[in-house]
């Protein structure tokens, strides 16, 4: 017998923006930019559950508001006197919701909190992960844009790896790719690096990747356009540098394509990108199956958002270090308790709390809230 939630008694939907120090994929900016996300708290008669809507750094406004309408016209009202007793509920919950999966991700990242809670297990366990895994922690690494000059990113580089990240991302672009590589492998040999391509290369720079294949690097994420599969296979065809999906991984009948065409060895799961866990899941489970690795991406989220990617990463065929990264790395502040940072040199430890382990600030939410909407149980609910 499966111990059920107590129904949803309430729940609010909180708009916050919090000032950034570093930015993704141009590392540097003209203007002061913000990050915005959507917490959805769930409370029931016994506790409460929180999840993060995390949109990436590039949607504007317009993907905000389609995000906010979404949940406050369709999801917040049908959690209302809702009771989970399992995961699979979760995901027939979610399948019913005609929406986005931006939106659906934050909600349906409170239910598995608050499914944790209520079985007092933690999001890692719930998901399946094994506790030896779990014991290993999530190793970080760290995700670099692109800088006005290489001596900048060069020197961005080494101000980071004292903090222990297990490997670099740098972003690539066309014309701006041989020289970058070339000079953070010379300058630091022997730590993992990867290039991220951001879509913006075609089967014309075949050629190129042939020369980056020299580099010893770990993957090529996302060099060609999210729907060029053929490209992609071309690619990987070409290269031993295993090709990784990104933006292409954005369901799970995409990603069993593009593995059953060829076009790639490696993929990175985004909860925000796929709708939540449930199919972050999924996507993680079929590549195992298929001999695909994976590890997790971020947005970045802010440490909520990043809390569920730890507990994401904690299964087992996340073989490589996460863009997982403390807030401190990306934002002026952060709402959560304890603060979301390395546990050890370049490590996140598994929370071990039930649900996903963290608390909400909630003076910290009162700063930097834009709106805030609340929708409460009634008798007939």
């Amino acid at each position: 017998m499966f111990t059920a939630t107590d129904p949803v008694e309430r729940v609010a939907l909180t708009h916050l923006r919090i000032p950034m120090k570093e930015f993704w994929p141009e590392a540097t900016a003209m203007e002061p930019q913000e990050k915005d996300a959507i917490l959805v708290t769930l409370e029931t008669s016994s506790g409460i559950a929180h999840g993060e809507c995390s949109l990436m750094l590039a949607e504007g406004s317009a993907a905000l508001e389609a995000c906010w309408k979404e949940l406050t016209e369709t999801i917040a009202p049908s959690l209302l006197g809702r009771a989970i007793s399992r995961s699979e509920d979760i995901g027939a919950l979610v399948g019913s919701w005609s929406v986005g999966r931006l939106a659906a991700a934050g909600a349906e990242t409170a239910l598995w909190d608050l499914l944790g809670q209520a079985h007092h297990a933690t999001v890692a366990q719930l998901l399946g992960a094994d506790e030896e895994q779990i014991a290993m922690g999530v190793p970080s690494g760290m995700a670099l844009g692109l800088y006005p000059s290489i001596v900048e990113l060069l020197e961005s580089i080494e101000s980071h790896l004292v903090e222990g990240y297990r490997r670099i991302k740098i972003r690539i672009a066309p014309g701006r790719d041989i020289e970058l590589v070339q000079a953070v492998r010379s300058h630091f040999e022997d730590v993992p690096l990867m290039v991220d391509g951001g879509g913006k290369y075609t089967t014309a720079d075949i050629e190129l990747f042939r020369e980056l294949d020299d580099f010893d690097l770990l993957m090529f994420e996302q060099p060609m356009a999210a729907d060029d599969l053929d490209g992609l296979a071309a690619l990987q065809r070409a290269v031993s540098t295993p090709v990784c999906l990104d933006e292409t991984a954005t369901t799970l009948e995409q990603t069993a394509e593009a593995i059953r065409r060829g076009a790639c060895r490696i993929v990175n799961l985004k909860i925000q990108r796929v709708g939540g866990l449930g199919p972050a899941r999924a996507i993680h489970d079929h590549c195992f199956q298929n001999d695909v690795a994976c590890w997790v991406g971020s947005t970045p989220e802010f440490g909520l958002g990043q809390a569920f990617g730890v507990h994401l990463a904690a299964l087992a065929n996340c073989k490589y270090p996460s863009d997982l990264e403390p807030s401190v790395r990306w934002f002026v502040d952060d709402y959560v308790s304890p603060a979301f940072e390395h546990s050890t040199p370049g490590l996140f430890n598994v929370p071990t709390r039930p649900g996903v382990g963290f608390r909400v600030d909630l003076q910290k939410v009162h700063r930097h809230q834009v709106r805030q909407q609340e929708f409460a149980r009634t008798q007939s609910a």
